[in-house]
This record gives structure tokens, sequence and C-alpha cells, in this order.
């Protein structure tokens, strides 16, 4: 048993046991939000013959769910720094979920939109309460690794969002929605045998009792000028990942498939192995973390990136190959590693009272501002083809590698009741 000592003589404690529910409740809110979240770009073609509607509303339907992220974000991380991490995580699962399944039953495009705003209101909050709550569980020594296994279980919400999505394909999509609803199930998982965080528990005890400062509410902390620099920069740099990464992901089925001519099939195929090598890159980054430091593994990960981005705008400009044009978008997957760090980076940069407020602030509201991307994918693909739009992706990696110049690195620090 692993312990860490924390100020006002105040011993906290994980089992192996509580590590590994704390690891599940982690994945499989991550895992099932992403599931949730792949949905529509999944079923984007569907989506618009059924309720007639163009390219540029299917990218306004991401680019709506994403920014109410970053309101769900805000929400939900101040509240699990009041009411405790586990409770909170399972509230947002209940939100996506519900939502979700309340989708299949839209009888237009805007009740759709809606649903998918609420959708994205209650995933925003999860990601970063679930790690607020492993990062504080965690070895610091393997915190990065921990993060990057996290991250990793996206791939079998994508893995089941392609399975599922291909058996409820064309007039079918709605069933892909109402299968949306098994996140319920974890959500009570969750409430009745996940752990909550002992640091948290510790800072409750500590402020009521006396022992320690209460510190006033989080997003007043965020606003002082010691935590707001970080909250712009960290914001700043998770934006640039996000932009990235949804410009091609939201689109790219619908770019193989309809621009490449490729098959159902091979599109989906082509999505697994994409999906597999993001995985194998997001616990590369995570480990590589834990002996490099976070800035640098992010740096390496994004530069792999920014290859893969380059080839893929020379092979479209070219007229290459399919073969080619796919595999440098496995080179972005691969490049998409730099997810893997976010979770132990953010976390790491906040004390305790203000941990979830401030690492869900800013990994929401990046990904709320990133949201935009979609939506300007849709618009340029008018003019210059998807592959135009999406090879904007660049610019947002580059923004992305700057400003984690300017973050903190504070790799394996010790996370205690107050720091």
């Amino acid at each position: 048993m692993a312990t860490t000592k924390v100020t006002h003589d105040t011993t906290v404690s994980y089992t192996g046991v509580d590590r590994r529910r704390i690891m599940a409740a982690a994945s499989l809110g991550w895992g099932l939000e992403f599931f949730d979240l792949q949905l529509v770009s999944l079923l984007a073609t569907p989506i618009m013959d059924s309720f007639g509607i163009t390219r540029g509303q299917i990218g306004a339907i991401f680019t709506a769910q994403l920014i109410a992220t970053a309101l769900g974000g805000i929400v939900f991380g101040r509240l699990a720094d009041i009411y405790g991490r586990k409770r909170v995580l399972s509230w947002t699962i209940w939100v996506f979920g519900l939502s979700t399944v309340l989708s299949a039953f839209a009888p237009t495009f805007w009740v759709f939109l809606l649903l998918r705003v609420v959708t994205g209101f209650g995933t925003g909050g999860e990601w970063a309460v679930g790690f607020s709550l492993l990062n504080e569980a965690w070895t610091p020594k393997r915190r990065g690794l921990a993060g990057g296994a996290v991250q990793s279980s996206l791939w079998f919400g994508y893995a089941a969002a392609i399975l599922v999505t291909s058996i409820f394909a064309g007039e079918n999509w709605r069933w892909a929605f109402v299968m949306g609803g098994l996140p319920v199930l974890a959500a009570i998982w969750v409430r009745r045998r996940c752990p909550e965080s002992k640091q948290w528990l510790a800072m409750r005890a500590g402020v009521e009792s006396g022992a320690i400062p209460e510190q006033g509410n989080g997003l007043t902390m965020l606003a002082r000028p010691q935590w707001l620099r970080i909250v712009v920069l960290a914001t700043l740099v998770v934006m640039g990942g996000q932009y990235s990464y949804y410009v091609y992901s939201s689109w790219m089925p619908t770019y193989l498939k309809e621009d490449l001519g490729v098959s159902a099939t091979d599109a989906n195929t082509i999505l697994y192995v994409s999906a597999g090598i993001a995985l194998v890159s997001y616990l590369a980054s995570g480990g590589l973390s834990d002996k490099i430091g976070r800035r640098s593994s992010l740096v390496s990960f994004a530069i792999i990136q920014l290859i893969g981005f380059g080839l893929f705008t020379y092979f479209n400009a070219n007229d290459s190959s399919v073969s080619l044009t796919v595999l440098s978008y496995f080179v972005i997957s691969f490049g998409l590693g730099y997810f893997g760090i976010f979770g132990a980076w953010l976390g790491e940069l906040f004390p305790t009272a203000i941990r979830a407020s401030g690492a869900s602030f800013s990994y929401s509201v990046g990904r709320g501002i990133a949201s935009t991307g979609p939506l300007i994918v849709g618009i340029l693909a008018a003019n210059y083809g998807l592959a135009g739009g999406i090879s904007t992706g660049a610019i947002a990696i580059v923004v992305m590698i700057v400003f984690s110049f300017f973050l903190k690195d504070q790799k394996g620090r010790e996370i205690t009741a107050v720091h």
C-alpha cells in the first residue's frame, strides 16, 4: 500500500483495489463519452439524408455539441471541487447517456441539435473530473502512464461506435443512439463501487475543522493572477491539440467514403486501424512523459503529427493514390499521442481545492473553442474540398507547440490535500 503525506499530519492512502476501481471508473467514463461523441461523425451521411440538411449544418451540430462541453466543463468541474469527484463523475455520465438515447427520437433537426448540445454539456465535465480522481490516486512516478492508459480507453469507445454504426447504418441510424444509453449502467457502477478521492476528503475535513483555510470560490480563485496565467496557457495548448483532432476526425469518415471513394467496409477498417495506432501512441506518450517530462513528450508527438498533416496536404494536392493518403492519416493518428499527456499535466498544475475546476475549465474551454473546427471545415469544403479544410489542423498544432513552452511542467509532483 502506498501512502502520501499531506499537511497538518494527515495521511491518505490507496490500496491496489482502490486504484484499479478508480482507473476503471475514469476509463469507463472517457471511453463511453467518446462512443457517444463519435456517433454523429460516423452517421453524418444518413443523418443529413434523414433531416435534409447540408454538410454545413452537420458541421454546426459538431460545433454546437462541442461548445456545450465548455459550459459543462466549467459547471461540473466546480461541482466536483464542492461535492466530490465520484459523485459528480456519475452525474456527467447520466446526463450524456440519457440525452444520447433521447436523440434517437428527435423528430426534427432542431430537436436533434438541442439534444446534442445537452450531450456535450454532460461530456464536458467527465474528462477532467475523471482525471482529477485518477491523478490524486496514482503514484507520482507512474502518473503519466496511468493517464495514457485512461486516454487509450477511447479506442474501445471508438471501436464500439464503429461497430454499432456499421450495424445500424442507413435508415436504421437512430438505433445507434439508443445504444448510447449504455453509459447509464456505468454511472450506477461508479456511484456504488468507485472510491472517492482521499485527498479531496482530507481537504474538506481540514476545511471544516479549521485546519486548512477556506480558499473561496473555485472560479474566483482561477481569476487570481497566479492561476489565471496557467489557465489561459493551458487552454491555448488544449485548443491547438483539440482543433487539430476535430478537423480531421469529424470529417474523415465522410472524406474516405465520399471524396476518396472508399467502400464503407474498407473505411471502417481504416478507422479501426487508426484508432489502434492512436491507442499505442497514448500509452507511449504517457509513459515517455514520466521519463522526459510532459512538455518534451507532447512536443515530440506534435511534430510527428505535423509531418502527417504535411504528407496529407501534399498527397491530396497531387492527386496521389488512396493508399498514400491513408498512410498520411495513420501518421496523423500516431501523432495524437499528446492527448495521453493532457490529463496528468493539467492535474499537476492546480491544488486540490481547484484541481477539477482548473483542469476542467482549461480542457473544456479549449475544446469548446476548438469546436469551431468542424464548422470551418464544412464551410471551406465548398471551395477547397474536405481535404483543404482538414489541412488547417497543422496551424493549430503549431499553436499548441508554441504555448506549451510557457506552461509549467511539474512532472511527478506529490498531490496532497492542500497542494
